[in-house]
């Protein structure tokens, strides 16, 4: 039996929609420059594009390995964090790491173009550790690395720092109000 079934986990549903809305780049080449995330929609004034962009630049890709290995990442570490947080919270911890990173972007890297879903696997691995650790996990120590190098990563020239920093920021916050929220 398959085991990826989109129904089950939102991880593996964002990974259909990445996949989908990624693949439309073969024939509209232009959607990765139009709709990634940059600030030339607010400067315009154009809300409506800006809200298009907001929607659309975590699942638009820069070529077929980053597609990959986000699609990777979030198959393989998604639904452990979902089963620890819940669907609803889950959802809700997509959602508004989605709008604290675009305004983020767009205050602190308005002139750059982001693309891609590898800021919500960063507030994922933030998630994790702190949650693994705050418990004494084994496997806590493997998690830090993770993110030690996923952060690394951001400093490569053409990759977002701001947008990884700004989900890893997410996910400790939102580890704070959930942590609040159990009590």
């Amino acid at each position: 039996m398959f085991p990826f079934f989109p129904q089950k986990s939102l991880s593996h549903l964002l990974i259909v929609f990445c996949i989908i809305i990624a693949s439309c780049w073969i024939f509209f080449p232009e959607l990765v420059t139009r709709f990634g995330l940059s600030g030339r929609y607010l400067e315009s004034g154009d809300y409506i594009s800006l809200l298009v962009q907001v929607l659309l630049f975590q699942f638009l890709h820069g070529g077929w390995f980053h597609l990959f290995l986000n699609s990777y990442f979030l198959y393989s570490a998604g639904p452990t964090l979902e089963a620890r947080m819940s669907p609803d919270r889950y959802t809700w911890f997509f959602i508004t790491s989605t709008i604290f990173v675009a305004v983020s972007l767009l205050i602190f890297a308005p002139y750059s173009l982001t693309v891609g879903i590898s800021w919500f696997c960063m507030a994922i691995l933030l998630y994790l550790w702190i949650d693994l650790y705050t418990t004494h996990h084994p496997a806590a120590s493997q998690i830090l690395v993770m993110l030690i190098i996923n952060i690394g990563i951001g400093l490569v020239p053409g990759i977002s720092l701001v947008g990884h920093m700004a989900w890893a920021i997410w996910g400790l916050i939102w580890w704070q109000i959930f942590r609040n929220w159990r009590k």
